[in-house]
């Protein structure tokens, strides 16, 4: 009866023992995790310090610039008033592959961003299976008896567990890598679309140019044959000379080849325009109309302003 006490006591003391080394092997371990996760040994970025005046001795109104690269742009082109411009730059928004390759281009950027941070979870694996098993019907030699056993179904459902802690940060950079490359696809991406239709309003712009253009010259080419005419008439009569009216008629075929090399000119815009909108250019065709509305007044701070937008700037930093 005097052992069991002394038994107990020492039962107790070897219990607390192994308690306490669990207890110092888990905070070692929880240390070791929190040391390892503070090792991370990507570069961290900084950007450059510059010293920038308070403003230029020439100009007053000076400010730091703002980047807004990936800022959308709206529908500028209505400031022009023109209807059918709008009708172009609506259809470029739906229809031209650059814009269609760099939205692509930032979806796929977001994805990776997804992908990168989808590496700070567990990952769980299955294979389920059901089997179905019917054992071959035996039958006794030299009788007509068969047995059967019946139908046995097997279901199965095996998993894996995996997971890989972020001790150095690998996964954290390669998850930041990831979000500046999708904040530069999307710059590209607004600026692949002012890109394509600024060209729009510039063809729309020049193929109306060479309307006005074209209609002037149609009234040039009818006052010189005109003037032909006259001279031809005073030549006849002998009031002018067989000189004037070559000097005419050269001057009427000069005016009819430039009349002509504009609807060459004028083609080759329409043939620009239809390829920006997605539409085939045989089929495609702008009607002649000069342009008859005022272009709107540029303000005197856009171009300054626009610097702040420059997505090549912001994707190399």
């Amino acid at each position: 009866m005097t052992k069991m006490p002394e038994t107990t006591t020492g039962w107790k003391t070897k219990s607390h023992q192994f308690a306490l080394h669990g207890i110092l092997k888990l905070a070692a371990l929880l240390g070791a995790l929190i040391l390892f996760s503070g090792c991370n040994r990507g570069l961290r970025y900084q950007r450059t310090q510059v010293e920038t005046p308070p403003a230029y001795k020439e100009m007053e109104g000076w400010k730091t610039a703002q980047p807004q690269d990936d800022t959308l742009r709206g529908k500028w082109w209505e400031t022009f008033n023109e209807p059918q411009l709008n009708a172009f730059e609506e259809k470029v928004n739906v229809s031209n592959q650059n814009i269609a390759s760099a939205a692509a281009s930032f979806l796929a950027a977001r994805a990776l961003v997804k992908e990168a941070r989808s590496q700070l979870f567990p990952t769980v694996t299955t294979n389920p299976s059901i089997t179905v098993q019917r054992p071959p019907s035996s039958s006794g030699s030299g009788s007509s008896s068969k047995s059967s056993t019946g139908t046995f179904t097997d279901y199965t459902l095996p998993f894996d567990a995996t997971w890989q802690p972020d001790l150095f940060g690998r996964i954290r950079n390669t998850v930041k890598a990831a979000a500046y490359g999708a904040q530069a696809s999307a710059a590209d991406l607004e600026n692949t679309r002012l890109t394509v239709h600024a060209e729009v309003a510039a063809d729309y712009f020049q193929l109306r140019g060479q309307d006005a253009l074209k209609q002037l010259l149609d009234a040039t080419v009818i006052a010189y044959q005109q003037s032909l005419d006259l001279t031809r008439a005073l030549y006849e009569t002998g009031i002018d000379s067989e000189e004037a009216v070559a000097q005419a008629e050269t001057q009427l075929e000069a005016t009819k080849a430039q009349d002509d090399n504009l609807g060459i000119q004028r083609a080759e815009f329409e043939h620009a325009i239809a390829m920006l909108t997605g539409q085939p250019a045989s089929t495609f065709s702008i009607p002649i109309e000069p342009l008859k509305s005022n272009p709107p007044e540029i303000p005197v701070g856009v171009p300054s302003q626009l610097l702040e937008r420059r997505p090549d700037i912001a994707a190399a930093e």
